[in-house]
């Protein structure tokens, strides 16, 4: 005998739906500042020859390995 409740509602008003826009605005512009700030340093660390990113003895399995524990806020062990 399986037990059914009813689905939980979740009202949403309209300051959650400004609060929500206003932190994405502000998540995409830190990304946007984040990219070019990054491009700018490959652009400037970047040697003449660019055949491959694997010259700089950086994979970009690590790079995206370091970025994600970066998001979730893992430090490493210490």
């Amino acid at each position: 005998m399986a037990l059914r409740r009813p689905p939980t509602r979740i009202e949403l008003k309209a300051d959650d739906v400004e609060e929500y826009d206003k932190i994405m605005k502000e998540r995409k512009s830190l990304a946007e500042q984040l990219a070019m700030k990054e491009q700018t340093t490959k652009q400037k660390n970047a040697p003449n020859n660019t055949s491959d990113s694997f010259s700089f003895g950086v994979s970009p399995v690590s790079s995206q390995k370091k970025s994600a524990a970066e998001r979730i806020g893992y430090r490493g062990p210490r």
